[in-house]
């Protein structure tokens, strides 16, 4: 604040009989150092300016409510500017950058007599790599005057994406082609262990599902909290990624999607991932030999969910 003010100070005093040198001494300041931090100010404010216009940039195409850590390291802050994520942290603060968080949700999904004869097979759950534990959620999203659903299976691992499908139905088989999606994708892999975590929505439960599922394990959420992080992650894709579509076709919006899907798993960088996308996360799975592990919440004895992924 002494710059600003003393700059102040110099305009209002201009034309006056009053010298600028009894306001350094008050604040300590000599007129070289004044201007020095004055040169300083400015080349923070064009620095400033560039990454605004950056930051509008990528909250536009990409992410609406991106927050200050996450443009940090999505935009390489630290490589093009070389200043660290705290001083990062402030000036988004300072130059009024920073966003209100975005806490909705949107239960799409109702219980189904199918599902009463499956438990919780996650509660309290210990995973160590992939394709150990899949979840899945259903999501609307409007766009003008229609509406569409959204379906996700997504790893919670290594947080990826492993199958999605757009509709304007939210029948049975739509979801199907989200899992057909995962298990095309994880073709070559053992998927016998695996846990497929849902709400009790019937989509996820009747026979042609769970056939399709084969050696697959069927675990069922009892309640919304139970399948939270499924439904956090829908919630996160509606509100920061599909935001960025202004399209009312189905056919474009799931060219649209498609874009949106690349960019999470491929490009966007994640704080539980160690700053590193979903896929370059699961690469570095390959040659790691850490003991990594996620631990879920324990809803019976109400122990909180840990992680080490990196």
């Amino acid at each position: 604040m002494t710059i600003p003010l003393l700059t102040i100070v110099r305009l209002k005093t201009k034309n006056s009989s009053i010298t600028m040198e009894r306001f350094y001494r008050e604040f300590q300041m000599s007129r070289q150092s004044y201007f020095k931090d004055l040169r300083r100010l400015k080349l923070i404010d064009e620095m400033m300016l560039k990454i605004k216009d950056a930051i509008n940039a990528y909250r536009l195409k990409y992410d609406r409510p991106a927050g200050s850590r996450s443009l940090y390291y999505n935009l390489e802050i630290k490589s093009t500017y070389d200043i660290g994520v705290t001083k990062f942290e402030k000036l988004m603060s300072s130059y009024g950058l920073t966003l209100t968080p975005l806490r909705i949700r949107v239960v799409t999904t109702k219980s189904s007599c199918q599902s009463w004869n499956y438990s919780n097979l996650c509660n309290g759950l210990v995973i160590n790599g992939i394709n150990q534990l899949v979840v899945g959620d259903i999501t609307y999203i409007s766009l003008g005057k229609y509406r569409y659903y959204l379906f996700c299976l997504i790893d919670v691992f290594s947080l990826r994406i492993v199958g999605y499908h757009i509709s304007t139905r939210m029948r049975k088989e739509e979801a199907i082609l989200a899992l057909e999606m995962f298990i095309k994708l994880r073709e070559y892999q053992n998927l016998s262990l695996c846990i497929h975590h849902t709400d009790g929505g019937g989509q996820y439960f009747a026979r042609k599902y769970l056939r399709a599922m084969g050696q697959i394990k069927s675990s069922i959420a009892k309640t919304c909290i139970e399948n939270g992080f499924a439904e956090q992650k829908n919630g996160y894709i509606k509100n920061h990624l599909i935001p960025t579509i202004q399209l009312n076709n189905l056919g474009e919006l799931r060219h649209e999607v498609d874009k949106i899907m690349y960019f999470y798993n491929y490009q966007r960088k994640q704080s539980q991932l160690g700053w590193k996308s979903p896929v370059e996360f699961e690469e570095k799975l390959k040659t790691t030999s850490k003991n990594l592990f996620v631990k879920l919440h324990n809803f019976e004895q109400n122990i909180p969910a840990q992680a080490k992924r990196f």
